[in-house]
């Protein structure tokens, strides 16, 4: 059972990076590098009724007339060892020591292994999203975070938040969600306190 559900994961993750380095966006379009909204957040509403999404912060990969495709990067699952997550994903962990936090990123393909990083580091299978931000499904970038060669900030999430073509643009025409500034503390948790709230308190978003 367990090497059917890892077989499962690999395929989706070769599919996702293959379209994504082809440059072709998650609902098969090819994508527009800065897209509608990607690069900014997503932020749930007060009232959001959808308890997946309540006071969630949603950072948006992609965006364009198809749908969308984002992370939610203030969801926690919990912490555990690097190299147990390695050998789950079939990866010799080495010398690999220290904890990961995992986040839950969406309600989509709760499988799948997603990544956010600082610009500062490239790899062929990593996209930019914006200046300072990038994605990548490759989870060998682990492999450069032993080594001392990974990205300044990692965000690692199971899972993803996708829309459909205009479903985005319904809800956030009803309030459900409100746009709000990306940067580096507040995709990776930096900050003090959950990121939702410190950004309904500078009321960006309404209430």
């Amino acid at each position: 059972m367990q090497t059917r559900r890892v077989s499962r994961l690999v395929l989706f993750l070769a599919v996702l990076a293959a379209l994504l380095g082809a440059g072709v966006g998650a609902h098969g379009q090819s994508k527009d590098p800065k897209g509608k909204f990607a690069g900014q957040l997503l932020v749930a509403s007060p009232k959001m009724g959808d308890p997946r999404f309540q006071k969630s912060v949603v950072y948006l990969v992609e965006h364009n007339d198809r749908g969308a495709l984002g992370l939610i990067v203030n969801k926690v699952y919990g912490k555990g060892p690097l190299a147990k997550l390695m050998q789950g994903f079939g990866m010799d962990p080495g010398d690999a020591k220290g904890r990961i936090t995992l986040h839950f990123g969406g309600p989509v393909s709760a499988d799948g292994a997603f990544m956010l990083h600082t610009g500062d580091y490239k790899s062929p299978r990593s996209r930019p999203v914006d200046d300072a931000i990038s994605f990548t499904t490759d989870t060998r970038i682990l492999k450069d975070v032993v080594a001392g060669k990974g990205p300044r900030r990692l965000l690692f999430v199971l899972g993803y938040a996708g829309w459909g073509a205009g479903q985005l643009e319904d809800e956030m025409a009803r309030g459900d969600w409100s746009l709000s500034e990306a940067n580096e503390d507040r995709v990776f948790g930096d900050g003090k306190g959950d990121v939702w709230e410190r950004i309904v308190e500078e009321s960006e978003v309404p209430l």
